[in-house]
């Protein structure tokens, strides 16, 4: 039978992951006082409904970045919290873009899951979009968020670090196959391998204050799992960088479903998706 419900798996004290049918994943972290969803997924089912399962804390939504499948659920919510340079990206989001993310992840997941496009929740009113940017302290009540700028995936990147509980979560800025070629993305929200390669380098900088990094798809298309990143995933990003920079590594011409035509490379745990004027 397949999957009806998101899976919720509770990875830390007071601390779940959602993984919305294998399409992302968002995280839920509850303070003394609040608590925060990162990320809104596609938003194929009622996020609000399900997080008040979880806490009865009020909730403060932030995301790591702009894109359908992070930014896609955020007008079930009243204000959501995102780095201004990714307004414009997902104030572009729509509902048929989002039901033709499900049709493309659903491709992928073996049947597994029991959704469609026509589960995509569409809201009457749209979230009012509120700045947050690197450097931010997000107070939850014995319990303090660490904001990041990380951009390379989009500009607008953000990461979060939970010092307490020793967890980063860094939706799509570095994870385990890093796309900077998103198809139909214009110039000014491209970015490069030398944006990917300072946000590893911050992110492995603070490899002292966490023991567990999660991106924003555990348990991707088939994968049914919740587990953290590996170890040295950060390090592998660093090094493939350096070596698409120094020209010692050239991706292999590939058709990926969400770039279109663009060039593969990869190492021990990373793989990045790029097109050749990225790499700078």
């Amino acid at each position: 039978m397949a999957i009806r419900q998101p899976i919720v798996s509770e990875i830390a004290y007071r601390t779940w992951c959602i993984d919305e049918y294998g399409m992302d994943a968002m995280f839920l972290l509850e303070g003394d006082e609040k608590a925060l969803l990162i990320d809104t997924g596609t938003g194929v089912f009622d996020i609000p409904e399900l997080v008040r399962q979880l806490t009865n804390k009020p909730v403060m939504v932030a995301l790591t970045h702009g894109h359908i499948d992070h930014a896609g659920g955020m007008n079930q919510f009243e204000e959501v919290y995102l780095h201004p340079a990714d307004f414009a990206m997902a104030q572009a989001v729509t509902p048929e873009e989002r039901g033709g993310y499900v049709d493309t992840m659903l491709s992928m997941s073996d049947g597994i899951y029991s959704v469609t496009r026509y589960d995509v929740v569409v809201p009457k009113t749209r979230a009012r979009l509120l700045p947050l940017q690197g450097g931010t302290y997000l107070h939850l009540g014995n319990r303090d968020v660490m904001v990041f700028d990380t951009p390379g995936h989009t500009p607008g990147g953000l990461s979060y670090l939970d010092k307490k509980e020793r967890l980063l979560f860094s939706g799509d800025a570095c994870n385990m196959n890093t796309l900077l070629a998103a198809m139909g993305q214009p110039a000014t929200e491209r970015t490069c391998v030398t944006a990917l390669k300072q946000t590893a380098e911050k992110l492995e900088a603070l490899h002292p204050y966490y023991d567990r990094h999660y991106n924003g798809h555990i348990g991707y298309a088939d994968a049914k799992s919740c587990m953290p990143m590996p170890e040295c995933l950060v390090r592998d990003c660093i090094a493939l960088c350096e070596n698409l920079l120094a020209g010692t590594i050239v991706g292999e011409k590939v058709e990926n479903p969400f770039c279109g035509e663009c060039r593969l490379a990869r190492n021990n745990t990373m793989q990045i998706v790029y097109r050749d004027d990225q790499v700078k």
